[in-house]
This record gives structure tokens, C-alpha cells and sequence, in this order.
């Protein structure tokens, strides 16, 4: 039995000899020249697209023996060796590939050292745009003009994929060039000091992919319209004091006339005992203001008011004697009431409005949905 076990061992250690012999055989072509030593890799690369450039951005950690960072694209056709001086720890370098035609790329990056060391490849991906990508860009629509009397404003609709800002090039009252600028997010841009009666010019900024070291702008186009000649009144800090009577569950309240809601008005009381005409609204403007026009507004379905008086003063007060009347009407068929302003009368007469509405079509209610204050 001594002899068996004996003889078992003996062919145990035969195989396990042999078999050692057979992994080293595998090996033995990667050792023969020494242990391999590579450079550090980069921690982390990326590349940022442009106008037919890429922005190459490398961190590094404890690589302070590595001499270049190299970049093969093309299947390595094409490459940038790039000498550097790095630090112990984490460093970085940012390098701009110029004359990148308009593709997307495959690029391999790997480090070389003093030593001649290379090491192990990184791979990742970026994009050049050019004129391919530029051919598809369109102006955001614009949606509406006005002139107030803080400025020129354009009302825009809404924003598109990739868009960065909108810029404006308009003509201001003393004949200089300006420029006015909305990011893509806004839906409003006051062109401050315009001259009223100019053409403007626009265009639209876009970036490819985000955080895109080129913006692409579409041309400058004129649009079609001119700012009006006339400009409408900044009201929000404007009040109205005080009205006749109201109805507020009726519409909204006096607040209502200056809310710049159409679907909102003050309407007469009629929820007691009607409030025999005239009726009115006292409005504080802040000011003295140079008027050209009013311009009325009654609920709309509605035809009860009928004739509309508008004076200025220097006292809140409804039943002062000193009110100076600036403009009259009578509305037709439709909403809206336009009143000319004399250019003989002198309206920077006082800081306080009236609207006197001394008649109805359906006696004794009246309404009023807006009034909007014009000056050239």
C-alpha cells in the first residue's frame, strides 16, 4: 500500500512541473525585456464642439514625469503632440484642434514620459459644426412691437432647441447705433431711448451643443415694421384713486382699468340702487404727461357706454373746478374708443386724469375695460 501511495505522489508532482511549464510558455514572450512600464493615463478627457475647431480638455493625477499629451483622430492619420508641464496631483491643460472639418471624430489619447514610457489609450468623441449646421438655423418669430415711453419694446414667440439669445440692432433719438440683447429664455426685450418711426434690424445666436465654445448667428435681417410714432404710457405705477361707485364682483373693481386685461372692468353700481349718471374715475399718473391720444376700452358683448370726456388737473378731488378738458368721443359699434389730443391743448396741465362718462346707451350703467395713455 506504502508503495501506491509512493507512486501517486511521484505522478502528482510530474503534472504539476508540467503544468507550470505550460503558463510560463504563455508568458514568457511579455517578460523577456523586463517588467512593462507605462506613463500615467489621463483621469479624464473631453472634447467641446465649435465653428470647425474642438476644444480638447485633459485632467491628469501625480503625472508630473509626463512630457506630451497625444491625440490620434482619423485612425490615427492625424495627430497633435502636445509638450506639458505637469504638477503632482490633479492637473489639467485646454487645447483648441483648429481646422477640424465639419464631422464627428473618434479620438485616442494617451501620455509619453521622459522616459519614453507610453500609456494605456483613452478614447472619446467630439463634433465640428460648419456650414451644414448653419444652413438649418432660423430666426425665433417675432410676435409683436410697441413703443412705450421707456423704450421700444419687441414682444417675441417662443424660444427654439439650441437657441443662446436674440440681439437687436435699432437706431436710437440722437441717429447712434445700439444694440439690445434677449436670452433665449425671456419673451420681452425694451429697446431703451429708440427713435419712434425707425426700422430695426434682428437675428438669432445658437450653439450646437451645450456649453459649445462658437455661437452660430443667423443673418441680420429688417423687420418688417416700424416702431409706431407714437408711444404708449409706462401705467404700472400709476393708480386709480378713486371712481363714481363700482361693482366689483361685476368685472374686478376700478383696478381693472389699468390691469392691461381686456376680459377684466370696473362697471357702474347696480347692485343696491342704481347710480345715476354721470359717472367717472380719478387716476393719479405720477406726473404731468405730454398726451397725443387715449384710448378707451368697454367690455366687449357690451354697447352700455356711450361717451367718454378726459381732463387733467392738479387735484384728485372728482368735483374740482380747475379740470381741464383734453379730449371727447362717442363709441361707435365696436370695444375700442381712439381720442385725439389737440395739439393746441397743453395737457401737462396736471399729475391727475378723469374720465367722465356723462351718458349711457343703456341708462344709467357704464364699464370701462382699459384706458391706454399715447405721447409722441
Amino acid at each position: 500500500m506504502k508503495r501506491i501511495y509512493s507512486l501517486l505522489a511521484f505522478i502528482l508532482c510530474v503534472s504539476v512541473l508540467s503544468s507550470c511549464d505550460d503558463f510560463m510558455d504563455v508568458h514568457k514572450e511579455y517578460i523577456e525585456d523586463g517588467e512593462i512600464i507605462y506613463a500615467p493615463k489621463p483621469d479624464t478627457i473631453s472634447f467641446v464642439a465649435g465653428k470647425e475647431r474642438i476644444l480638447f480638455h485633459c485632467r491628469t493625477y501625480n503625472a508630473p514625469n509626463v512630457k506630451s499629451v497625444d491625440i490620434y483622430w482619423n485612425d490615427g492619420l492625424d495627430s497633435l503632440i502636445i509638450p506639458v508641464s505637469l504638477g503632482a496631483g490633479y492637473d489639467s491643460l485646454n487645447v483648441v484642434l483648429d481646422n477640424m472639418p465639419e464631422k464627428s471624430y473618434t479620438f485616442n489619447v494617451h501620455t509619453t514620459d521622459h522616459f519614453g514610457h507610453v500609456s494605456l489609450s483613452v478614447t472619446n468623441f467630439g463634433s465640428s459644426y460648419g456650414s451644414s449646421y448653419q444652413s438649418t438655423l432660423n430666426d425665433r418669430r417675432i410676435k409683436a412691437i410697441s413703443l412705450l415711453d421707456t423704450g421700444g419694446v419687441i414682444d417675441w414667440y417662443s424660444s427654439m432647441e439650441g437657441l443662446v439669445r436674440n440681439e437687436v440692432r435699432y437706431t436710437r433719438k440722437d441717429g447712434t447705433e445700439a444694440l439690445a440683447c434677449l436670452p433665449a429664455g425671456e419673451y420681452s426685450v425694451t429697446c431703451p431711448d429708440v427713435q419712434s418711426g425707425s426700422t430695426f434690424e434682428y437675428r438669432s445666436l445658437y450653439i450646437p451643443e451645450e456649453e459649445a465654445i462658437d455661437t452660430f448667428a443667423t443673418a441680420w435681417k429688417t423687420y418688417e415694421e416700424a416702431f409706431p410714432l407714437e408711444y404708449k404710457f409706462d401705467r404700472s405705477n400709476w393708480t386709480v384713486l378713486a371712481v363714481s361707485d363700482e361693482t366689483a364682483s361685476d368685472g374686478g373693481g376700478k383696478d381693472a382699468i389699468m390691469d392691461d386685461k381686456l376680459d377684466t372692468w370696473w362697471h357702474s353700481n347696480y347692485t343696491d340702487e342704481d347710480t345715476p349718471l354721470p359717472h367717472w374715475a380719478v387716476i393719479d399718473m405720477g406726473s404731468p404727461q405730454k398726451m397725443s391720444k387715449i384710448e378707451i376700452y368697454r367690455r366687449s358683448g357690451t354697447t352700455d357706454t356711450k361717451s367718454v370726456e378726459i381732463y387733467v388737473g392738479n387735484s384728485p378731488d372728482a368735483d374740482a373746478t380747475d379740470w381741464v378738458q383734453v379730449a371727447t368721443g362717442t363709441f361707435g359699434n365696436g370695444d375700442s374708443l381712439e381720442l385725439p389730443v389737440p395739439a393746441s391743448i397743453d395737457t401737462n396741465q396736471g399729475r391727475y386724469m378723469k374720465i367722465l362718462l356723462p351718458d349711457s346707451n343703456r341708462e344709467p350703467f357704464t364699464n370701462i375695460a382699459e384706458v391706454y395713455i399715447y405721447g409722441k
